[in-house]
């Protein structure tokens, strides 16, 4: 199959996903306000439900263009120099974790939990230490090139021709 046709079929199958989403998300907020609750929890009721449907078909399409290496994961914890980098490894997990502690508070109670300011606390020391280990390693010019990056020493060309600015 040719380049242009695999494009087309699979900027189609995206387009078909966000439109059936969309379709979908009405369905299920008409079905749920004919229900018998009041208006408030209609309301509620619908746009959580249509919130919910769209997100969902949204985070299929993000997972199709992984698939189709439209989206590169490969370099989301690697430093400027090529390295990995524990820093930016810390901040991932430590998001996931609390954002998946929170879902999980909030689907368990029903309401969206009081956040304790312990885990602001740890949150920003993650966030804090990517940033300064990032200050760092591009004040002491620890970065390299690599594939026509733009580098902390100057900047290269299409062709990896490396100019001084």
């Amino acid at each position: 199959m040719p380049e242009d046709t695999k494009r087309n079929w699979s900027d189609r199958l995206a387009q078909v996903i966000v439109a059936s989403s969309a379709l979908a998300a009405v369905v299920a907020s008409v079905i749920v306000i004919r229900g018998d609750h009041n208006p408030m929890e209609k309301l509620k009721l619908a746009t959580g439900f249509a919130l919910l449907i769209f997100l969902f078909f949204l985070s299929i399409v993000v997972l199709l263009d992984i698939i189709r290496n439209k989206i590169d994961l490969s370099q989301i914890l690697e430093e400027l120099s090529g390295g990995a980098s524990m820093s930016r490894f810390q901040l991932l997990v430590f998001t996931f974790v609390i954002a998946f502690s929170f879902f999980v508070t909030v689907a368990n109670k029903g309401q969206f939990p009081e956040i304790p300011t312990n885990v602001l606390a740890l949150l920003g020391v993650s966030a804090s230490t990517y940033a300064i280990s990032k200050g760092l390693q591009i004040s002491s010019g620890d970065v390299g090139t690599s594939s026509g990056k733009t580098t902390a020493e100057g900047s290269s060309d299409d062709k990896g021709n490396e100019s001084k600015t």
